[in-house]
């Protein structure tokens, strides 16, 4: 009991309070202006708007065709592999794995590489056991 009221007491002590600033955008702007003087050609207003960035995927979004490429290359480099016929297809974070594969093992090997890939969802292995 003592125990508990004590982690209390230190997670209340550390708790920062909360203040919502709430100002308008030529405001923040004016805020974040530098001291420095312009450049040549720069925009000598505050309230001018910023330079606009290209779009780039966001960083949490991984394409589909780099995820399948990057599954497809470890696959066909390792040893444990070899024999194997197995196509990576990915869709919105979905990796299906079809083809056929020599054993079991070779079926895991695969399964796995798909599953640790940064950005896959889930996958759907569709591998068959080749008869030999």
């Amino acid at each position: 009991m003592a125990c508990s009221a004590l982690a209390l007491l230190a997670l209340a002590a550390c708790q920062r309070p909360y203040e919502r600033v709430s100002t308008s955008q030529p405001e923040n702007i004016a805020r974040n202006v530098s001291a420095d003087p312009p450049a040549a050609g720069a925009p000598d207003s505050p309230s001018a708007a910023p330079p606009a960035r290209p779009s780039t995927p966001s960083r949490g979004a991984i394409p589909d065709a780099l995820i399948a490429a990057k599954i497809g290359a470890e696959l066909m480099a390792d040893e444990a592999m070899r024999g194997a016929d197995v196509s990576v297809n990915a869709e919105h974070g979905v990796v299906v794995l079809a083809g056929n594969v020599r054993s079991y093992e070779q079926a895991g090997i695969a399964s796995a590489y798909a599953q640790r890939e940064d950005g896959v969802m889930r996958v759907d292995n569709q591998l068959t056991l080749a008869p030999r």
